[in-house]
This record gives C-alpha cells, structure tokens and sequence, in this order.
C-alpha cells in the first residue's frame, strides 16, 4: 500500500452484561477513548484493547477536542453549518453507510438539534412538521438550510416526499418552500455555485409503485420552486454528488433497480449548470458503496473505500483509492487507503487535504454466544491524504470509534464529527448503537 499506518485497524472488546456512560464536559483534549453512551438495560459497554496491529503512532499535532453530546443519540443523521456558525442536525435513521442489517422497522423522524461545537452545547429546536426518513439536507449561501424528499418510516408504507422546507437559524423556524416534481427519498444533493440546489435521481414509492429514479430537479433560492432539468444517463438510488471546483456537478455510484439484491453502479456522471445537460463521467474500476467522495481542490474527485459489489466480490470492505480527473474526464488508480473500510466519513480541509476517519473494517466477530461478548469490527484510525504528493498519512485517531458519522468544516478550519454508530449492537440482526459524542478535529501544522 505503500503507507505510513498498518492495514490493521483498532478493535474493541463489546459485552452486553454492562453499560457505560459518560464524556468530557468541556471541549478539551481527548487523551483516552470515552464510553460508547448512555446507560440501557441491553446496551453493551465499550472496553477499549490495546491490539498489536493498531495503526502506527502519528507526529503530527492534530487533536480531537469533546464538542458535547448530542440530546438524541443518532445512527445516521444530516448536518450542516447554519449563517450563525452553529451545526443543524436533522432526522436519526437506521439506515447506514456502513451496511447496518438492522430490520427493525421505524416511523422516520422529526428531531432537530442545533449546537456550537466550540462550547460543547446542543438544544432541541423546532422539529420538522412530519416524520420522515432519508431526506436531503444542504446549506444554503444565506446561512439557512433546506430539507426536501424522504419518505414515511416503514411503519407507515415508505411513501415518499416531495415537501421542502427552509430552516432559518435566525428564529429557529421551517417554512414551507415549493414541492419537487417528483417524490423521492435518498436522492444525491448539492448547492450549485449560484446558489440554486440540484437534486438527483432517488427512489419513488406511492405504495401502488415504487420505482428508481433519473430525473433531477432544481430549485430556486429567489422564487423558492422546483423546475425539471437533464435526467441522468440511468436510474440512480442513494448515489452520492459533489460540486467541483468549476461549478459543475460529479454524481457517482447509487443502485440502478429495487429488483433482487442492489447492484451498485460503477458509472459517474456530470452535470452542467449552464446546458443544465448530464454527460459521462468515466468508470470506476471497483463499483462499491458506503464510499467517501469529496472534491478536491485541483478541480477533480477522491472516491475512497467502501464495500465491492455484491455480484462480483462478495461485499469485501475495500482499500482502493480512485481519483477523477476533470481534464481527461476519467478515473485512475491513487494510492491505497491504509485498511479497508465502509462506512467512514471524509472530508476536505482548509489546506486542500482530505481528512478520513472512523468507519467499519471487518465484520463483528462473536467471541462467547453465552456471555454476549464480540469484537466490534469499527475504528477509531484516521488518515490525511495529500492530493500534491498523492500519499496517505496518519494522523491522531479519533477519541473511540465510530462509523456511519456525519461531518462539516468549522470558518476555524476543524472538523466537526456528529452521530454514527458506536458499535454494531446486540441481536440478530444487529441494530446500532448510536453515538451520543460529538468530536471535533483541529488539523496539526
């Protein structure tokens, strides 16, 4: 691989005789890993091993400070940076980047929290007006947020949504905002450079269909409505998008069709704000799932990690790197990721590199059915890629480990680290345990 950290990642030891809880009350350094969360008669507590093949000791000065924990653990959850400096969390689901098998069903969510990482303070505010699963969040340039699509929780038929609503930090309000064209839950979003929101493909159900999408819409910050533009090449459900640098839009992966077992897509596809047209975008050598995608700042797209196609590959965690390269408009091989992972969370910093941590490296492992005692398969490691020399390194890993967390970038140039799973839970099949600890990442120099 060619990298400074070890392929072996950090295990911990799960029982479900005890519970933990517990965290730093002041956003301080964290020197050793903190509880899982909150106490519960079935929840397992977290005792951190020292394994032999943890990743290697780090030089650099980057910490992790305690940013609080949030009112309502979430497994996964959607977040962005509001004008107030402040992080709006939205929804909590189940359904995770890292292939949560959990079939219990839900009703979807209307919990919303706001908080400041700095002080490590969150608050309940202004719930959605309806419960809800898999919508789409972005920050819009005038400090609020939109939330659009979704869908009713199982419990209530998975209808999927066409409502959207802008959230205003200034009075902690939602108002309405115009409906999408088309319904859809887990659509890829993005807010285009003049400030309009792209949404694109998804997944329909009415209860009497259901259907994968290739539509994309658009909405209007001036007018607050939606106008059809350019459908995709094919049908993508759970695709993920970025905006790149010059304004235009890589959408990749996504499943193709509900029929049988999801076969993720290896395509990628770009859109133009100005013909409003989609065009190819080249082929990933490896499809895969729960990837990290981030923009870079030379123009160009990381696609790292993830799990391999089911049809092909048997679901393996993968290691391989993928770069974009908008000139050639094709995909090429970067260097590996330091340990095969799903389910971790990437993200640019101010400096151009790209921050990865957590996530899951291998399946959970059960050590004594009796005792209920397993190895939880997640890490706490975490890695800087450099996109001028094309290397990974390590950097300090995070304060335990998590996967399936959502992650934006502080005007301080941190990272702050919100929700995901603490370990893969109790049952057959396993529900995640939800991580109540918000953390927040300062680069080193």
């Amino acid at each position: 691989m060619g990298s400074s950290i070890s392929p072996f990642a950090t295990t911990i030891v799960v029982s479900i005789l005890v519970a933990a809880c517990g965290s730093a009350p002041s956003p301080t350094p964290i020197t050793t890993p903190p509880p899982a969360g909150p106490p519960a008669p079935s929840t397992p507590a977290l005792a951190s091993m020292s394994p032999s093949g943890s990743v290697a000791p780090t030089a650099d000065a980057a910490v992790w400070l305690d940013a609080g924990d949030l009112r309502e653990p979430r497994n996964a959850t959607n977040v962005v940076v509001v004008g107030t400096g402040e992080v709006l969390v939205v929804g909590s689901d189940y359904q995770t980047s890292w292939g949560s098998a959990c079939g219990a069903a839900t009703s979807g969510s209307d919990s919303v929290e706001i908080g400041n990482p700095e002080k490590g303070v969150w608050k309940k505010t202004t719930s959605l007006p309806s419960r809800r699963e898999a919508p789409v969040l972005v920050a819009l340039r005038d400090g609020r947020a939109l939330l659009t699509g979704g869908e009713t929780g199982e419990n209530d038929g998975n209808v999927a949504y066409s409502s959207t609503y802008v959230f205003d930090p200034a009075d902690r309000s939602w108002t309405q905002s115009g409906l999408m064209n088309t319904a859809r839950s887990n659509p890829a979003a993005v807010l285009l450079a003049d400030g309009r929101v792209l949404v694109a493909g998804g997944f329909y159900n009415d209860r009497t269909q259901a259907r994968v999408l290739d539509s994309s819409e658009l909405w209007d910050p001036v007018s607050g409505t939606w106008t059809r533009t350019g459908r995709l090449a094919g049908t993508r459900w759970g695709a993920s998008a970025v905006t790149l640098e010059d304004g235009r839009v890589l959408i990749v992966g996504g499943v193709a069709s509900q029929e049988s077992a999801p076969i993720e897509q290896a395509s990628a596809e770009i859109y133009d704000p100005d013909s409003g047209r989609w065009t190819s975008a080249g082929t990933l050598a490896t499809a895969r799932s729960g990837f990290v995608l981030v923009a870079l700042s030379d123009g160009g797209a990381l696609v790292a990690g993830g799990l391999g196609d089911l049809a092909t590959t048997g679901l393996p965690r993968l290691s391989t790197v993928e770069r974009f390269d908008p000139g050639a408009n094709r995909w090429s091989a970067a260097e590996d990721l330091p340990f095969p992972v799903v389910g971790a969370s990437g993200i640019r910093l101010a400096d151009g590199r790209v921050l990865l941590a957590g996530g899951s490296v291998r399946e959970p492992e059960l050590i004594d059915a009796d005792a209920g005692t397993f190895v939880s398969g997640f890490t706490a490691d975490a890695a800087l890629f450099d996109p001028d020399t094309g290397v990974w390194t390590a950097t300090t890993p995070m304060p335990s480990p998590r996967a399936g967390a959502s992650v934006v970038l502080l005007a301080d140039g941190s990272a702050v680290f919100a929700g995901g799973s603490a370990y893969e839970g109790p049952g057959t099949p396993p529900c995640p345990e939800a991580h109540p600890q918000v953390v927040r990442y300062v680069p080193g120099s």
